[in-house]
């Protein structure tokens, strides 16, 4: 099969939807049956790895085009002339006028929930093609069955041509290292000026994580006499981000977060590993990949009990209502006093993560090009 995809998610440096691209596209590379990626950007991509070493992955890049202007008015052309099996919108939208079978990535609605957490120009263009996109797609793949269901109660006529393909941690195989971190990372997180024991958050600054949240469940957590303890944020600054960056700013207790912005792999897997209490108080997520992502490596998750995270996380996380900063305080007062309870989560994580693999997803993926292609 030749697939040609919109690699857009590949000019990112690493956010949630770039990640699970590129592991889906590598482990997709494994599958014989794979005679070619096309991958399609108005931008370069950074694809770097198996994907720039593969001979079966071709680029085309069109620079000059805006993203949504691109995906409809240049991938059609593109499509016409190379002759895919089919197209894989890996952003929530495909070409709507395109030719061939379409295959579309809806990682969650929140553009319908949350619409107020989203910046104008991406929320009116993806509201308004959304349906179009969901009615033109021969096939649509999300990371959950809380998303299907979403889906599904908006659009019933779409539900039976939804699948469900989970994603897996990035950083699958970093257990517990039993002690205190190795030379090299000890010196990897002094330089980042994060110092043990602390609680981290990875992801984007934005309005639907939450940020602000943990901040004030941190300073609830300060006020019962936790003391010693850093808060490390762990992300790239999104749209909203400056309300978070006062928030930090006026905190009592700002001398203890730690804000270190986009960190390369090699740094976030130190900081997973050795994080005494991995903390994610989304208030709405499709799927899960960073609290996922702290279990492979061994470290205790609390997270919000809501929209897909119980599904995704099970009994592995201690889960909690996001909103009630007293009652997260609790849970993390709790467990910064009991190692037990920690490493009993520490254990039931580690499973929990180890039941997703990029091999399944790919095969899940497969099985929906095959029905199309």
């Amino acid at each position: 099969m030749h697939i040609a995809y919109d690699a857009r998610p590949l000019t990112d440096r690493g956010a949630g939807i770039g990640r699970y691209a590129r592991c889906l596209l590598e482990a997709l590379l494994r599958h014989e049956d794979i005679e070619g990626l096309m991958l399609c950007s108005p931008r370069g991509i950074a694809a770097g790895g198996i994907l720039r070493r593969d001979p079966r992955v071709r680029e085309l890049v069109h620079r000059g085009w805006k993203g949504n202007l691109w995906l409809q008015m240049v991938v059609p052309f593109l499509l016409e002339r190379h002759k895919p099996d089919l197209f894989h919108g890996l952003l929530f939208l495909p070409p709507l006028f395109a030719r061939c079978p379409l295959v579309v990535n809806i990682y969650d609605l929140t553009v319908y929930r949350y619409p107020e957490t989203m910046e104008a120009k991406s929320r009116w263009p993806l509201k308004a093609l959304l349906p179009r996109a969901v009615a033109r797609a021969d096939k649509i793949i999300t990371l959950s069955e809380f998303t299907k269901r979403e889906i599904g109660a908006r659009w019933p006529e779409a539900m039976d041509k939804i699948a469900v393909v989970p994603g897996a941690p990035y950083a699958a195989g970093h257990g517990p290292d039993g002690g205190p971190p190795g030379t090299d990372e000890v010196e990897v997180l002094e330089r980042y000026g994060v110092r043990r024991p602390y609680l981290l958050y990875v992801g984007t600054m934005e309005p639907r994580k939450n940020v602000a949240g943990l901040l004030e469940a941190f300073e609830a957590l300060s006020a019962r006499g936790v003391k010693g303890v850093q808060l490390v944020l762990a992300g790239g600054e999104g749209w909203g981000g400056g309300e978070l960056r006062k928030a930090r700013e006026s905190s009592p207790v700002r001398d203890a977060v730690r804000y270190l912005g986009y960190v390369p792999d090699d740094v976030l897997g130190a900081l997973y590993r050795h994080a005494e209490i991995f903390v994610y108080l989304s208030l709405y997520e499709g799927f899960g990949l960073p609290p996922l992502e702290a279990m492979a490596a061994g470290t205790c998750v609390v997270a919000s009990d809501r929209a897909s995270l119980p599904e995704c996380l099970g009994d592995a996380a201690v889960l909690t209502d996001p909103l009630d900063a007293e009652g997260v305080a609790g849970v993390l007062f709790e467990l910064l006093r009991d190692a037990d309870l920690r490493m009993d989560y520490v254990q039931r994580g580690l499973r929990r993560a180890g039941s997703y693999t990029w091999s399944e997803s790919a095969a899940r993926t497969l099985r929906v090009y095959r029905e199309l292609a």
